[in-house]
């Protein structure tokens, strides 16, 4: 099947969308076919697709010579998919929840994601994804400018940064869709570093969470509620050369870290986690 016959299937297909599964299929080929140029694929690659819907994205992720991954939670598209797309030797289809799938091994990661749960996403990824070379998604484009806004410190955008860097969007205006969503989307490139390695991001994540329960609240008093000690809050925050009244969004990733390793060694860190 030539890529117009498929698109005009998958739009043909758009009363199979699921709203509850916050379901919106990319219609516009051209769209679909840049998003897969950015994975820049070879026959070496394991390549996941999250969420993979009716294949708009997964039509080209098919032509390529890696080995391709294409999960979905929703029976209807997992069906649509393995009979409408060449599922030659390197390709497998599969109902499955991303936060079920080992994603230890991909090397590169791609996903139009459903907006109630994006962060959640992200988050499984750049904590579980350690040998992931390339991460292309598509968010709507109100959360790309929340992941990259500075004022807007959270625990995901520190530790996105942390482990990777962010290229700049590009838009997907709303019409490319069917149903056509209420708002626009946007697609970007993460490229991870070698922190995405380290073997103490899921302790510094739930740490930094904890944390910013109580974002309002100066460190010291999140730091003492968090270990019940008021004076060892502080005699680590010292140690940190940390002001005892910032708000946890002022302080940076490097303080964290250090902070992270002070809680280990006066063995509090059992207490927060």
């Amino acid at each position: 099947m030539n890529k117009s016959e498929y698109f005009e299937l998958v739009k043909s297909y758009k009363l199979l969308a699921n709203k509850s599964l916050g379901q919106n299929f990319l219609i516009d080929s051209d769209k679909a076919e840049s998003i897969v140029s950015k994975l820049d694929i070879n026959e070496d690659d394991n390549v996941l697709e999250i969420g993979a819907g009716l294949g708009s994205l997964s039509y080209f992720l098919t032509k390529s010579k890696g080995h391709i991954t294409l999960i979905d939670v929703d029976d209807n598209m997992v069906n649509f998919l393995s009979e409408h797309l060449d599922n030659g030797a390197n390709i497998m289809v599969k109902r499955q929840n991303i936060f079920k799938e080992d994603i230890l091994n991909y090397s590169k990661i791609v996903g139009n994601l459903p907006y109630y749960i994006t962060s959640g996403i992200i988050e499984y990824i750049l904590l579980n994804a350690k040998n992931v070379e390339l991460i292309v998604l598509m968010v709507q484009r109100e959360v790309y400018f929340r992941l990259t806004d500075k004022k807007e410190v959270t625990p995901l955008t520190l530790l996105l940064n942390y482990v990777s860097s962010i290229s700049s969007c590009i838009n997907v205006g709303r019409n490319s869709f069917a149903p056509i969503p209420h708002v626009d989307s946007a697609y970007f490139v993460l490229t991870p570093n070698e922190n995405i390695k380290n073997e103490e991001n899921e302790a510094l994540y739930k740490m930094m969470s904890k944390i910013f329960l109580h974002r309002r609240k100066t460190i010291l008093n999140c730091l003492a509620s968090l270990i019940g000690n008021k004076e060892e809050a502080t005699k680590l925050l010292e140690e940190c050369s940390a002001s005892l009244s910032a708000r946890p969004e002022q302080l940076n990733i490097k303080f964290y870290l250090k902070l992270l390793n002070l809680l280990k060694s006066s063995n509090f860190i059992s207490t927060i986690m």
